[in-house]
């Protein structure tokens, strides 16, 4: 028993001497629960919709009203009278709702009173429950607003004419295989590079190539290159793979996806050059490598669960995740196939993460080398 005892105190002395070890151990279950119980919500709200009011009548602006007074829609523009094409085509409204002229005398005339709702099929989640909200809110609408007894009841009254766009059967396929290929490629882009800069250092070759005349800039673009050409060759497999076995829709420019793929591939690896500069193993640069990819890009990228249902400082964290905008980008291109200009905001994230990344790599290196 005393020999128990005294093996225990040991490693408890030894468990005290690394307190990050400690730390991380007791706070990391925290964290990823926080993380996870805000991050991982089924409850769709705060959905960004755009309105069209033709009619501008207190029976309009009451619907209206009823909509964002549930909680599940976001209004995001009111003035979106012929503009939803562009506003769904770059992701800034999910749900557009035009309401006709002549909608408050209709109602009251207990005629038919139809309201053209668009939906963005990319997301096939959103999209699905989107339309069970809105039957949701009709009906409450109806319910608040009734006619005279003599006449139809507002549910009879108003029509809602739903058009779902860019994934018309909502085949969640279509919606999760761009995830796939995002997240794969978040993966690799860090990992590959990550263990390669460690690798050298194992093995002893990082400080023959240090005391070289081979510039930082120069060691990090050798690193980085053949790492880049593999991911971009795995991001053209694996789109081929989803249009030809997955039957996912390419409506976009294959230049353009190229060029964009390529900025992402930049700051996918400028992540994993500044992981090998922090990790001493590569076990470590491993493990980093899977923390800061794997678990933002399935839990805050949007792959599942959608960043607006997210509380706000977590919407701001998941928009400065390379995986995020690629994802929006890689969406929009092969779904609804938008030029650079729809997407523009997200391409700039992702090169000012890479410049960020890339800098930082190189002056650590810097700094080594003195």
């Amino acid at each position: 028993m005393n020999r128990l005892w005294a093996i225990m105190v040991k490693e408890f002395i030894e468990i005290r001497r690394d307190p990050r070890t400690l730390g991380l151990v007791v706070l990391m279950p925290i964290l990823l629960l926080i993380l996870f119980g805000f991050a991982i919500n089924l409850d769709i709200k705060r959905i960004p919709t755009a309105v069209c009011d033709r009619d501008r009548t207190p029976e309009s602006r009451a619907l209206a009203d009823v909509f964002f007074s549930s909680g599940y829609f976001m209004l995001v523009e009111t003035e979106a009278c012929g503009r939803e094409a562009e506003l769904l085509d770059r992701g800034a409204a999910k749900v557009y709702i035009e309401i006709p002229p002549r909608f408050g005398d209709r109602i009251a005339s207990g005629t038919l009173a139809p309201v053209q709702v668009l939906l963005d099929g990319s997301d096939n989640n959103t999209a699905s429950v989107a339309s069970g909200y809105l039957e949701q809110v009709l009906g409450n609408y109806s319910r608040n607003f009734s006619p005279a007894p003599a006449r139809p009841a507002l549910s009879q009254t108003i029509e809602l004419k739903s058009r779902i766009w860019f994934n018309p059967d909502l085949n969640s396929t279509i919606f999760i295989t761009p995830g796939i290929v995002g997240m794969l490629i978040m993966i690799i882009g860090v990992a590959l590079p990550a263990m390669a800069v460690v690798r050298e250092r194992e093995l002893g070759n990082l400080e023959v190539l240090l005391t070289s005349p081979v510039r930082p800039a120069e060691l990090i673009l050798g690193k980085m290159l053949p790492y880049g050409i593999i991911s971009l060759v795995v991001i053209i497999l694996t789109v081929l793979t989803g249009v030809l076995v997955f039957h996912v829709p390419f409506r976009g420019n294959a230049i353009q996806l190229l060029a964009q793929s390529l900025v992402f591939l930049l700051a996918t690896l400028g992540l994993g050059l500044l992981i090998s500069t922090i990790a001493k193993t590569r076990a470590v640069a491993y493990f980093i490598s899977l923390l800061t990819t794997l678990l933002p890009t399935f839990i805050l990228s949007g792959f599942i669960f959608p960043v607006e249902s997210m509380p706000l400082p977590l919407q701001g964290v998941s928009f400065l995740i390379p995986s995020t905008n690629f994802l929006i980008i890689l969406r929009a291109i092969l779904l609804k196939g938008v030029g650079a200009g729809a997407v523009w905001p997200h391409t700039l994230i992702l090169l000012g993460f890479a410049l960020v990344v890339i800098t930082i790599s190189i002056r650590r290196f810097e700094t080594r080398m003195r």
